[in-house]
């Protein structure tokens, strides 16, 4: 394996499908957290993850998340949804897997820039329901 300590790349040198990779492990992580602290049993914390950690569930909230977004997230979730995704899961539209794709994009963004406090906003907003907070 190469030494890559010391390397750092650019956010605008991640394709969006890159960041949407590195996103989708992040959102759900934040998800799990969020509702493991609650005793549920494993069966019933797989149904809530798996509620909020979707195609249709993600697409809905970059809908409403994009306008509050700046203008270099908004740049982010735009080269994400137009990336050449070949394959779709059957679950969904290919719209809403595209701006599902978006959304994780944002969130792999977000967290490369250390904007973890805007991640925690995002989950409180969608997660627990505060939908008339802003981001």
């Amino acid at each position: 394996m190469d030494n890559v300590e010391g390397i750092k790349k650019d956010i605008r040198e991640y394709s969006g499908i890159e960041l949407a990779y590195l996103g989708d492990a992040v959102w759900e992580l934040e998800v799990r957290n969020y509702f493991i602290k609650y005793g549920y049993s494993i069966l019933k914390l797989n149904k809530l993850v798996k509620s909020n950690v979707n195609a249709k569930a993600q697409s809905l909230f970059f809908k409403e998340l994009f306008d509050e977004l700046d203008e270099e997230e908004k740049n982010i979730a735009k080269r994400a949804k137009n990336s050449n995704i070949k394959t779709f899961p059957k679950s969904c539209t290919v719209m809403e897997y595209k701006e599902a794709t978006a959304f994780e994009a944002v969130i792999g963004a977000l967290y490369l820039r250390n904007k973890k406090e805007m991640i925690s906003k995002i989950l409180k907003k969608f997660i627990k329901g505060d939908r008339n907070g802003t981001i």
